[in-house]
């Protein structure tokens, strides 16, 4: 029997929790599926080889200022282990919003443990650090009282350490994933009293489901929460074939209608990419997001040893 329950589940779930607007202090990513490592640490080493990903996401396409991602990690397992194993990785993340911008990079480490069920249970961490700075030259100031204002009178540039924290349990036909992403909710007092950099949460599913001949049915969610923001949630239902082709229609809770599509080009290189339609009030300034990810990886794709293939890097 296929076990997609957990990604019905939460499925259910976050849609029902998510409230109606939403709010981002981390850049969000449509592909979080093809590049899972990037939001949960617990993911290194998921893979039999080293494995890269790198992509950009250009959201809200067109709008002056808009948010603009860049992303890039690389994990692996340490060789020479038994059933059990450690894996290891880096994450780097640049992000811009208009005068604002960060880039965080970080190390994480993982402990992958196989069940008696088959099914493996992960949990990680990463440490690092964020750069947070403000580019004054893009500021419309106005012409008075700006001596006054705490945010212009602040550090241009300033850097905080973050830790997240990070759990996976995954099996051949379904996975679940949990994180705690900047679990040291770092203040940011040098732009104002109240500032701080938030904690969020993000919980993830995906299963596949093999349906007529080489056809899979591979529906996936995510739940994202930052602390005094409204949640928001995806949900996207895909089909692939032979895991070489696939593509897919999701939803982003009162933000974004999304279509996806992947394609595996060469045996270790895979390239995926996503449109976001604006549904939220944004639109009136822009109507689409764009974000390619591209995945290269030194694995054959045949599950050998102690490697479990995994839905969410097939």
């Amino acid at each position: 029997m296929v076990k997609t329950w957990p990604v019905v589940v939460l499925a259910l779930c976050l849609l029902g929790l998510a409230g109606p607007l939403s709010a981002q202090q981390l850049p969000i990513r449509t592909t979080a599926m093809l590049n899972p490592f990037q939001d949960n640490p617990a993911l290194a080493g998921s893979r039999e080889c080293l494995d890269l990903h790198f992509g950009h996401r250009s959201q809200w396409s067109g709008f002056e200022g808009a948010p603009r991602t860049s992303f890039v990690n690389l994990h692996g397992q340490i060789a020479e282990q038994g059933p059990n194993f450690h894996g290891f990785g880096g994450r780097v993340e640049s992000d811009e919003a208009g005068p604002w911008g960060h880039l965080g990079v970080n190390l994480a480490y993982a402990y992958n443990l196989k069940l008696t069920s088959g099914a493996r249970l992960a949990a990680g961490l990463s440490a690092g650090l964020y750069q947070f700075r403000l580019n004054q030259a893009l500021l419309d100031l106005p012409e008075v009282e700006v001596a006054n204002d705490p945010a212009f009178l602040g550090e241009s540039a300033f850097v905080f350490p973050s830790l997240d924290i990070g759990l996976a349990i995954y099996d051949k036909e379904w996975f679940v994933g949990a994180s705690l992403i900047n679990a040291t909710g770092a203040s940011l007092a040098d732009i104002g009293a109240q500032s701080e950099f938030r904690t969020h949460f993000a919980l993830t599913a995906n299963g596949k489901v093999e349906l007529y001949r080489d056809w899979n049915f591979r529906p996936s969610a995510q739940l994202r929460i930052g602390a005094a923001v409204p949640a928001t949630a995806d949900l996207i239902l895909a089909l692939d074939y032979n895991d070489v082709a696939g593509f897919g229609l999701g939803y982003r809770t009162s933000s974004a209608l999304i279509a996806t599509a992947r394609v595996k080009v060469l045996e270790y290189l895979s390239i995926g990419y996503a449109y976001g339609f604006t549904t939220s009030v944004m639109r009136a300034a822009s109507a689409n997001s764009h974000e390619v990810v591209i995945g290269i990886n030194a694995c054959s794709g045949n599950a050998r040893g102690r490697y479990t293939s995994c839905p969410a890097y097939d």
